[in-house]
């Protein structure tokens, strides 16, 4: 693991890579470049097939490395510069009230990724981190999020894949974070984390932390290990791949199984372009796209995965399928919800699936409620992708009389919708919970999270969007979103918190921020311009030895995007 643009060791096909902060780094060697390139073209390639509709559904990391590909022409000749010196060895960033006592209690939002790394190597690009993930077991916590430092930090340094992914940890429960720097892409040149984390663990030094990985050739998804609690891991290793040229693999989604710890589950998106399945349009002759939910598992904590992939859900031509995440129950039982789509892509709803035989069949397919789009449908006020309403889901576990009980969050227009002079129309979203006791078999009407009251006496709103979900060991839920409740221009945005302790019925808010701040997209040239994360996820104690929720956010307060964690 390399500290942020500093001081680190990589043991790489037993050669050892020395990184100095004394030592400025070489231009990008050429069979780098021809890597990237090639990768570039593939890419871009396939996105100019899919069709405009399916291609705005993409996650945000896949719409970055798009982004990436199609500017790769005005890249490509800056890598023929050496890059600047990296900065010292990163240090723990520790808060003056950080401490054992503290870390038992509510805790104040912690800095997680290093502010001094952003903009040492370019003024345009590379100072973006977001989209986070958080796994949390005993006294270690680890955060994961998109970093497009980490890009501009392994693109010369020799020996080693690509990343767009960091990490971070903490040691003490939440009560300071170390920026660790890129996660460990492995020794192949050609290779990429492209994005998308998605953590878990099992124990307090085991944790697996999923991503995007584009390859040469293939389209993958992958699950790096660590065995000491975070602060290494190792290499990628594909949980599932498939050929790059008809696949790009989407979305993932990682879960555990508590009674099984070395049962994993991934799932993810099958964007296919091949034809094998769905035919080719008699018209054009062109391939009809295929979208498919589907997952993979392994049995010995991630060192090998099961194929051929189940399908979850699949659809053929303009029908969608999305936003896949999977969770493990107190009995072994796997859940699989999305957000589906119709052909017009205003038409949503939620749906779910259960395994009781440990993901190798599935039950039928159960609605969960219809979903009003929010925002334009596609974005949020600011002009930032909304993450659409793709659900977050829950299993208690706690062994208390709610144990078993099923929980989907997601952000949802239907409360507020007003005229829009540009877009006809804008559903102020709020944050809604729906619960199932009974296996996922029938669900409550969801209840409304956000305690504001609306419309205001403009007649307007404010939205709430983008729930992370997760129940800790005495059943209470947990909820944390982005929230604009404080400002009736829809404006600025704080994170915010609720929590129920009546399995889902009535909820407490708490706003986690000090400081507000604006949406701030399109200001880092390696990402989409729309971009702001699709998601944050929430975290409880896997060991139950801790309660209470941890979560990280993406926080724009010091002007650029940068990852803030808190607990409650």
């Amino acid at each position: 693991m390399i500290n942020r643009r500093g001081v680190g060791l990589i043991v790489l096909a037993g050669s050892l890579v020395v990184l100095s902060g004394e030592v400025a780094w070489a231009q990008v060697a050429p069979e780098r470049q021809a890597a990237l390139k090639q990768m570039a073209e593939r890419v871009k390639s396939f996105a100019q097939r899919m069709p405009e509709s399916t291609r705005n559904m993409l996650s945000s990391g896949a719409l970055n490395l798009i982004n990436l590909a199609e500017r790769w022409d005005q890249i490509e000749p800056h890598l023929q510069r050496a890059l600047p010196t990296p900065l010292s060895s990163a240090q723990p960033i520790l808060p003056p009230d950080a401490g054992g006592a503290l870390a038992d209690r509510i805790l104040a939002p912690k800095q997680v990724s290093n502010l001094s790394a952003d903009g040492s190597s370019s003024r345009l690009a590379g100072f973006t981190q977001s989209e986070t993930s958080t796994a949390w077991c005993g006294n270690n916590v680890v955060v994961g999020f998109n970093d497009s430092g980490s890009m501009v930090e392994t693109i010369p340094v020799p020996g080693i894949g690509l990343s767009f992914t960091g990490v971070a940890r903490s040691t003490n429960k939440g009560g300071s974070f170390t920026d660790l720097g890129f996660l460990n892409p492995g020794p192949v040149i050609t290779d990429l984390l492209a994005g998308d984390p998605v953590l878990g663990c099992s124990d307090a030094n085991t944790f697996y932390y999923a991503s995007l990985f584009e390859r040469e050739t293939t389209s993958d998804i992958a699950v790096s290990k660590s065995f000491d609690g975070g602060q290494t891991f190792g290499g990628p290793v594909s949980a599932i791949s498939k050929g790059g040229a008809t696949h790009f693999l989407d979305k993932p989604w990682i879960a555990i199984d508590s009674t099984t710890p070395n049962r994993i589950y991934v799932t993810y998106t099958d964007f296919d372009e091949s034809g094998s399945l769905c035919g080719f349009d008699p018209v054009s002759s062109l391939p009809i796209p295929r979208t498919a939910i589907e997952l993979v598992r392994s049995t010995d904590g991630g060192g090998s995965w099961s194929f051929p992939p189940v399908v979850i859900r699949e659809v053929c031509g303009d029908p969608f399928a999305h936003g896949s995440q999977v969770a493990v129950g107190p009995g072994g039982e796997v859940y699989v919800a999305w957000e589906a789509f119709g052909a017009n892509f205003v038409t949503r709803e939620i749906d779910i699936r259960k395994s009781t035989d440990n993901g190798v069949t599935f039950g039928a397919l159960v609605k969960v409620d219809n979903v009003i789009c929010a925002g334009t449908c596609s974005r949020l006020q600011g002009n930032f992708r909304s993450g659409y309403e793709f659900p977050t889901l829950a299993v208690d576990q706690s062994g208390k009389s709610t144990n078993g009980n099923v929980y989907i969050a997601w952000h949802d227009g239907r409360y507020l919708t007003v005229p829009d002079a540009v877009s006809e129309s804008y559903g102020y979203a709020d944050i809604l919970v729906s619960r199932s006791t009974d296996g996922g078999v029938t669900w409550i009407p969801p209840v409304r999270v956000n305690s504001n009251p609306e419309p205001l006496s403009s007649g307007l709103g404010t939205d709430q969007y983008q729930p992370g979900i997760a129940v800790d060991k005495a059943g209470k839920v947990g909820v944390c979103f982005y929230d604009r409740r404080l400002d009736p221009g829809n404006f600025l945005i704080d994170r915010e918190c609720a929590s129920s302790k009546d399995a889902g019925i009535s909820w407490k808010n708490k706003k986690m921020t000090k400081k507000n701040f604006p949406a701030v997209p399109g200001q880092d040239l390696l990402l989409n311009y729309t971009y702001m994360g699709d998601y944050d996820g929430l975290a409880s104690d896997f060991t139950k030895t801790n309660s209470g929720f941890i979560g990280a956010w993406g926080d724009n307060s010091l002007g650029n995007p940068d990852i803030k964690a808190g607990k409650f």
